[in-house]
């Protein structure tokens, strides 16, 4: 029988400021979903609309799943220029709560998936939020974005606030000194479901190397799968199949499913 999808927005309140999302229902419930997290600069559509095609993917396979705009970026409220790693952390276990309690989604079956800088949210959500996250996929996870941000300051157009013009927007200066002595892998560990962690070999923004250094932390809970060629958006249709087909085919796994849920 087919089922009857829908999309629709939604508003969370996290703080001071309203983050606005989609949600994509698979239309049956009790379902499970899966939250995406985008990456540093992006949004919940990303780059080339990966997020958009991948949730709809997933609906059409009788999965649910939730896209944030993260406070600063697309449409939520906020500048750009607040925006701190930490406060997305703090989005993410909001939003996390938020799915949870969602109608129709089973709690015990959310899983998380992070794109970039989105991962190392998604990572640092699961340490401390471990018994509510099924599984997590990380896309070209950021361990550097310490050095991203160091370089985003060393070449930025200095502004009269400290902080730089980022082609256009105007990234802040408590970003950079959050990160200065942060190791991005210390504590995640305290996750030990499964995790599966997806790069491409020709990623230049986020190498390869550091998506690796999830798997030596993660260790037998985790898999490493290298898309040939990829870049750091997956910007081919090839690419994005490989990279959709072996998250959902990770989903199913975890939840022991087979057919198209």
């Amino acid at each position: 029988m087919k089922r009857k999808q829908r999309e629709y927005p939604v508003e969370l309140r996290s703080g001071s400021a309203i983050l606005r999302g989609m949600v994509h229902h698979p239309g049956y419930s009790p379902h499970p979903a899966v939250i995406l997290y985008h990456g540093f600069t992006g949004n919940r559509m990303e780059s080339r609309f990966l997020f958009v095609q991948f949730a709809r993917r997933l609906a059409a396979g009788g999965w649910g799943c939730v896209r944030f705009d993260f406070s600063g970026s697309g449409e939520s409220d906020g500048e750009f220029k607040e925006m701190t790693l930490g406060r997305e952390i703090e989005e993410g276990k909001e939003i996390l709560r938020y799915v949870r309690h969602m109608g129709g989604v089973d709690p015990g079956k959310v899983f998380l998936c992070g794109f970039s800088m989105g991962g190392v949210v998604a990572t640092h959500v699961a340490a401390s939020m471990p018994e509510c996250v099924r599984g997590m996929c990380l896309w070209a996870p950021a361990g550097n974005m310490r050095e991203i941000a160091e370089a985003c300051f060393r070449t930025g157009i200095p502004l009269p606030d400290g902080g730089v013009d980022l082609e256009g927007i105007a990234l802040g200066r408590p970003f950079y000194e959050e990160l200065k002595e942060w190791d991005l892998y210390e504590g995640i560990s305290a996750y030990e479901g499964p995790v599966m962690i997806l790069h491409g070999d020709r990623d230049e923004s986020v190498p390869p190397e550091w998506g690796r250094r999830y798997l030596q932390v993660y260790g037998a809970s985790s898999r490493f799968h290298s898309i040939p060629g990829a870049d750091h958006v997956f910007s081919r249709i090839s690419w994005r199949e490989e990279l959709f087909s072996v998250s959902i085919a990770f989903f199913k796994d975890v939840l022991g499913l087979g057919g198209d849920r």
